[in-house]
């Protein structure tokens, strides 16, 4: 599973802590349980506004504190929503074998936005090149789309 996370000005510091809070409780209740210790399911955290930065890949971490840890410490960057940019890196870096995609695993990819790409139509063009959509909805004070890619 990878998380994108939007630190874009447009999320702004409000919402921003909002992202910050329910991924802390993504952590605890469902990383937690998806076997991550056990190395069944391996987790990947960007995040990106003008530019992607990439806080680690699928085969980093094989326990969920080290995870918790780098989500309490990733920063508000603030810039542009390249989104794109980010479904891109995802797709031809972090999605690969070298960085720990494995094919016996389910690739699931959560971007967390508020949806105001800067180029929407590069955005969707990568979100076609990752797979559909199984799940579009709206999380975070209902300004942030959530997607899911299997």
């Amino acid at each position: 599973m990878i998380i994108v996370l939007d630190t874009s000005i447009s999320v702004g510091w409000s919402d921003f802590a909002h992202i910050r809070s329910f991924l802390a409780t993504l952590t605890d209740h469902v990383i937690d349980n998806l076997n991550v210790d056990s190395g069944r399911i391996p987790v990947g955290l960007l995040t990106y506004s003008s530019t992607v930065r990439p806080l680690f890949n699928l085969s980093l971490f094989t326990t969920v504190a080290p995870i918790q840890a780098a989500i309490s410490s990733f920063s508000y960057t603030r810039g542009a929503t390249n989104t794109a940019a980010a479904l891109a890196y995802v797709r031809t870096t972090m999605l690969t074998s070298l960085a720990g995609a494995r094919d016996d695993v389910p690739k699931a990819v959560i971007v967390l936005t508020d949806g105001k790409s800067s180029d929407p139509r590069a955005a969707q063009v990568h979100i076609a090149l990752l797979g559909h959509p199984t799940l579009v909805g709206k999380a975070l004070s209902f300004t942030h789309k959530l997607y899911f890619f299997f």
